[in-house]
């Protein structure tokens, strides 16, 4: 990559937020941030890239900061022309400030399915070598080569979709939302346990939300993410005929400024046999107002779910960062229990969180968000101001 000068810490935080919008499901971490090494900083770190930095960021960033990722820098090697090393300031800013790695499930609340989160030690050794001199190690010891996963993270699906169109982003713009509707041809009712989406451009796909047309929503994708399926013995009812609507949100890397990119994804979805219960996932949601990014007071949302049944998933969407949300019910005998924890938790990034422990609610209990808004500045955000918070809910009913 070419040179510059050192940028400013608001410089730097811009890149790396129009950089970002890639990075994974536990396996994203830091887009963006200042290139200019500090080559007579003191080596305090007692971790080196080669031995102990490289695994971590293998292993929780690999998917997508990696070559041919959907992130536009890869961190698998110490290149200090583009790699580890050159960002590691944005890498100690992003860890310290709680925005990545993007998957929020705090460990204090209910246990969720295929948590993607740093561990505090590996949270503490990637700190601890950003700024402690970056040490490069063992040269004896060179990690090997890393390329992001291809194609579909649970094999080939049982029946692919395409968007019948490319959808295009022209020079002059650097975001987009998306909506398209794709026909199933199913010939008979069909039972569905996973779907994902292959990105036709891998760099500029930041999200997408896929739900039967009129029903449930089937999928949150996010980039880098490993597809999981419904709990076992769970599934979605596709009607004969179903129409499957896509909103994807586009975003380009600062690569992309001024250039037209466009893409063609594809859904893949995955058949199962019918549940012994017959009972399809079905979706609720509450939602509140939007808070203004400046309003850093506590509040609380609530809402009532009117059906009862046993919730096997959340979907929250926030529309400003919040330090703490935990989404709590109140049964109509006066229970509670706490459905889930979210720490850190970003606009940039919904997703669906499937609980280890399903919960049995009846019907008419009452939800309650509770929520301590953060740090409004760690970088702009990619929603547009204004949405509402919303929280899915992933029900088989009673």
């Amino acid at each position: 990559m070419q040179a510059f000068n050192k940028p400013s810490a608001r410089v730097r935080r811009a890149w790396f937020w129009s950089a970002t919008a890639a990075v994974v499901t536990g396996a994203v971490l830091f887009t963006g941030a200042t290139r200019d090494v500090e080559a007579h900083k003191a080596k305090t770190s007692p971790f080196s890239y080669n031995i102990d930095i490289f695994p971590i960021l293998r292993d929780k960033c690999g998917r997508c900061h990696a070559e041919g990722g959907p992130a536009p820098m890869s961190l698998m090697t110490y290149d200090t022309n583009g790699g580890a090393v050159a960002w590691a300031e944005s890498i100690r800013e992003m860890l310290l400030a709680g925005a990545m790695p993007p998957y929020y499930a705090d460990p204090a609340g209910p246990a969720v399915r295929n948590p993607h989160s740093l561990t505090p030690r590996e949270t503490d050794m990637l700190i601890t070598w950003a700024t402690g001199g970056t040490p490069h190690g063992d040269l004896t010891k060179k990690p090997p080569a890393v390329t992001a996963p291809q194609g579909w993270s649970l094999g080939a699906p049982d029946l692919e979709l395409p968007m019948e169109q490319p959808f295009s982003l022209p020079g002059d713009s650097m975001q987009a939302h998306h909506d398209v509707t794709l026909a199933t041809k199913l010939p008979e009712a069909r039972w569905v346990k996973a779907v994902d989406l292959k990105p036709g451009t891998v760099t500029m796909v930041r999200r997408a939300v896929i739900a039967l047309e009129h029903g449930p929503v089937l999928a949150v994708w996010e980039p880098g993410d490993e597809t999981t399926p419904a709990p076992n013995g769970t599934g979605f009812k596709l009607p004969a005929g179903a129409r499957l609507t896509v909103g994807i949100d586009y975003r380009k890397s600062w690569q992309d400024e001024q250039k037209n990119v466009s893409d063609r994804s594809v859904v893949g979805l995955y058949f199962t046999d019918e549940p012994m219960s017959g009972r399809a996932i079905t979706s609720a949601q509450i939602e509140g107002p939007s808070q203004p990014a400046e309003d850093l007071s506590p509040r609380t949302v609530t809402g009532t779910l009117t059906q009862g049944g046993r919730i096997v998933g959340l979907r929250p969407s926030v529309d400003i960062p919040y330090a703490q949300m935990s989404i709590d019910a109140t049964f109509p005998n006066g229970r509670k229990a706490t459905l889930l924890k979210l720490r850190g938790v970003r606009p940039e990034w919904p997703r669906r969180y499937w609980l280890v422990d399903p919960v049995e609610v009846p019907a008419n209990t009452k939800i309650e968000v509770s929520l301590v808004p953060g740090d409004p500045d760690v970088g702009p955000l990619l929603k547009a101001a204004g949405v509402p918070l919303q929280v899915g809910f992933d029900i088989i009913p009673q």
